[in-house]
């Protein structure tokens, strides 16, 4: 449903402005243009469950980051958004039990998932857990 909502407006958005358009750089520079002072809340009510919104204003967010009085670098900006989209990842990966994610690679795997293998192989998951003195892991079943 969110995927839906957010690439109808998307598509809205771009049939709206398509004559001020000219290539993807002034797509994008146009879109990030929006205004942010309403919240879609109240332009739309609770109907829509788009992000784009959300992500023009984490953008506008980000990009007036100051310490102590000086403006980020952009390259310690991409590294906060990296710190925060891996805490976020591995976060999710955690929240699904090992059941489902042995279901997920019957099918192939997704994202998640392979998170999750990769935590446990490096035993920064709960789900197993190495037995001191043996190299053997056992799996934790709560």
């Amino acid at each position: 449903m969110r995927f839906q909502d957010n690439c109808a407006e998307a598509i809205q958005f771009f049939q709206d402005n398509k004559a001020d358009l000219e290539g993807r750089t002034e797509a994008c520079r146009k879109f990030l243009r929006v205004n942010t002072e309403v919240s879609p809340l109240e332009v739309k009510g609770d109907k829509s469950k788009s992000v784009l919104f959300d992500a023009v204003r984490l953008d506008k967010c980000v990009k007036s980051l100051k310490t102590d009085g000086e403006h980020w670098s952009n390259e310690k900006k991409w590294e906060m958004i990296c710190d925060v989209w891996m805490e976020m990842l591995c976060y999710a990966a955690r929240q699904c039990g090992w059941k489902e994610h042995a279901q997920q690679f019957r099918r192939g795997g997704e994202l998640l998932t392979h998170v999750w293998l990769l935590m446990a192989h490096f035993g920064i998951s709960e789900h197993f857990k190495i037995s001191q003195g043996h190299a053997r892991s056992s799996v934790v079943v709560n």
